[in-house]
């Protein structure tokens, strides 16, 4: 080995070990802020450099996390649908472009394309209250898959707009996607995934269930918190769904994987060293959607502008560097899978607590190429919301007046306090409503939304004197707050 190359593999190695230390101390920082429970996996140059659990797998039973831990991925499945169609498309066994109905005869809409499907420009209904009527009429009945063109036929239901105008997230399409899948390949959708993905990439701890309701030994429980001003989290088996749906569907394509960080990074390495798609079909599942009009198929989050591909998602990042990925949630758990296709680095992260993981994901980034990067903080509003529902109302006020001199103690944002509010609010907790809405204006003294908040909140109190002079206040703010002025009209 000449010197060069030594010094070169000395210094990796050495880069390595001080990145690996630092992601050590920032993820044990997130677990005892509890802003992370669950598994992580980080490798920097397509070499892996941190990897570590967290938390309960089963609180009650003081069960812990580990390497072999299985979590639902949620929505990073819908890359895998991306890559099953477009593993069909290389073997000429379809065209992306292909109007759906090619493959599923009874699809009603004849000008939705495969491609619209994977990009979630379709126009098809989301699927929240689709089955209502059937579950209602069948309440045993478990949706799945093969339900969706009946239903959508059955109750002559109308594209939402015409497909390719706008971009919107729908689960729906990547169901679709899957029976095409199986249409073609002539086996089931689960089979498809161990055949022609799993297995190529090593991933023996992966697997679609055959019904999701059903764990295995080594899958973790899911839990959440019960409320946005609770500090202790609940398994979601004790809560309610909010819609009739999410109970009663055992759907697949747009979720349902069950995975491991581990092997999600061995997906993510077969699938980036060609194993799995050649070059020009990888290029084509990370390429930007374009609109009908030529606009980008994308969305605003986290101060991001993020366009949607074909199952995937990609945003650039400060240093013009080409960042894609799929997160995923469902009640109890998040998911994501991160990579920097510029510098090969990768983020996996799997909670089952619901943890923050895009913003993390994007810190961990910028930690391990030594860039600046921010240290998720708790939540001012949960721990507000706390104090105040355990009638701690001095010690929330003091939380306030000491965040308002030093803000970055907490992660503070208007959302967080309006759902905070409006929660309080439906739950006939007046005082606790309106003393959060007096707090966030403490917080947000610019924000014209805040106001309006606070003053339909004092209206639905009964001060309507106070409300009037919110209302006044937010339209101050925003001239072209019509809401506002609506109310103003009606109260003076």
């Amino acid at each position: 080995m000449n010197k060069q190359l030594f010094l070169y593999l000395t210094a990796l190695l050495f880069t390595s070990i001080i990145s690996g230390q630092e992601i050590k101390g920032f993820f044990s920082t997130l677990a005892k802020n509890d802003l992370f429970c669950g598994s992580v996996l980080v490798s920097k140059s397509g070499e892996n450099i941190f990897s570590n659990s967290y938390g309960y797998s089963n609180i009650d039973k003081k069960e812990k996390i580990t390497e072999k831990s299985q979590f639902p991925i949620a929505s990073v499945s819908k890359t895998f649908t991306a890559v099953a169609i477009l593993q069909l498309k290389q073997k000429g066994k379809l065209n992306i472009d292909d109007p759906v109905r090619k493959y599923l005869l009874d699809f009603p809409y004849p000008n939705v394309s495969i491609k619209h499907l994977l990009s979630n420009t379709s126009g098809l209904v989301q699927e929240y209250h689709l089955f209502d009527n059937v579950i209602k009429e069948n309440p045993v009945k478990i949706i799945s898959n093969a339900d969706i063109i009946p239903v959508l036929i059955d109750n002559k239901v109308p594209l939402s707009f015409a497909p390719g105008d706008k971009w919107e997230y729908n689960n729906v399409n990547f169901c679709l996607a899957a029976l095409i899948v199986e249409k073609i390949a002539g086996i089931s959708f689960g089979d498809y995934l161990e055949k022609n993905i799993f297995s190529p990439a090593k991933m023996k701890d992966s697997f679609l269930p055959k019904n999701r309701k059903l764990k295995e030994p080594k899958q973790v429980e899911l839990y959440t918190y019960p409320n946005f001003y609770s500090t202790n989290v609940v398994n979601v088996q004790t809560l309610k769904e909010p819609f009739l749906i999410a109970e009663k569907s055992n759907f697949y394509g747009n979720g349902g994987i069950v995975s491991t960080a581990l092997d999600l990074q061995k997906y993510k390495k077969a699938l980036f060293s060609y194993q799995l798609l050649d070059k020009k079909e990888l290029e084509e599942a990370l390429t930007p959607t374009k609109l009908n009009d030529g606009k980008i198929a994308s969305y605003r989050f986290d101060e991001k502008d993020i366009a949607y591909c074909l199952g995937w998602q990609t945003y650039t990042n400060e240093s013009n560097e080409k960042i894609v990925f799929h997160d995923g949630f469902i009640t109890g758990l998040t998911s994501i899978l991160m990579h920097n296709t510029t510098r090969n680095n990768t983020v996996i992260l799997l909670s089952n607590t619901a943890s923050p993981v895009f913003v993390i994901a994007n810190e961990v980034l910028k930690l391990i190429d030594n860039k600046p990067y921010k240290m998720p903080l708790q939540s001012l509003s949960r721990i507000y919301g706390s104090l105040l529902e355990s009638g701690s109302k001095e010690k929330a006020n003091q939380l306030i007046e000491e965040y308002l001199k030093k803000p970055d103690s907490y992660e503070a944002t208007e959302r967080d306090f309006n759902r905070l509010g409006y929660q309080f609010l439906r739950l006939q907790k007046t005082e606790n409503s309106l003393l959060t809405f007096a707090s966030a204006t403490l917080i947000f003294p610019n924000s014209s939304n805040v106001y309006d908040s606070y003053g339909e909140a004092l209206l639905q109190s009964g001060k309507k004197e106070d409300a009037i002079k919110m209302y006044q206040k937010s339209v101050e703010l925003n001239p072209d707050n019509e809401n506002g002025k609506k109310v103003l009209k009606e109260l003076l």
